[in-house]
């Protein structure tokens, strides 16, 4: 054991010098360019947005989000911790506004893609729910919303056969009438 480590101190800094010496000798270290002020700015927001979540300031929160978003206004990412925030604000509708450009920005991402679809299941908009749900769960990891797909699967079967129903039920909507026989109401002056 003792002869492991006493060649590792050995080798490591034989290896080090022999390839500092196959390489030419030293190398300059290459110069580094200094972020952008608008670079710099960004990340002290990002910095910022942070810190208010983990404080639970929701006001400062909120702008946060929406200086990073003015920034990048097509960051997927941002839209969807946007539309989480929301989502636990209660503001619903603004939250399914920005679930649906994450989702938009960022169509391969199972998560964007199934919790849009969850917020139009939760929104009663079951076409929209059914649709990108489908698309959720045909993606890797997506078998987790397999479950609301099944859901806004049934409720446009519901939909589909109480729309049926009330067409059934219209007045002068029963069955057509046999050919060569005339309705009761039929009022043609034969």
């Amino acid at each position: 054991m003792k002869t492991n480590f006493v060649w590792c101190l050995f080798a490591i800094p034989f290896y080090s010098a022999l390839s500092f010496l196959v390489s030419g000798g030293a190398r300059p270290a290459l110069a580094q360019v200094p972020p952008s002020p608008a670079a710099q700015a960004y990340t002290i927001h990002d910095d910022l947005l942070k810190c208010y979540q983990s404080l639970g300031k929701p006001a400062e929160t909120e702008a946060e989000f929406k200086w990073c978003l003015t920034q990048k206004p097509n960051n997927a990412v941002y839209h969807f911790n946007y539309a989480v925030f929301l989502q636990r604000a209660g503001k619903t509708a603004q939250a399914a506004a920005e679930y649906k450009k994450a989702a938009q920005y960022d169509g391969s991402n199972v998560d964007f893609v199934g919790s849009y679809g969850q917020m139009m299941l939760f929104l009663k908009n079951y076409q929209e729910a059914y649709n990108n749900l489908g698309r959720a769960i045909q993606m890797p990891g997506g078998e987790k919303y397999k479950s609301a797909f099944e859901t806004a699967q049934q409720y446009l079967q519901r939909i589909q056969q109480q729309n049926q129903q009330r067409q059934m039920n219209k007045p002068g909507a029963g069955p057509a009438a046999a050919p060569g026989k005339k309705r009761k109401d039929d009022d043609d002056d034969d």
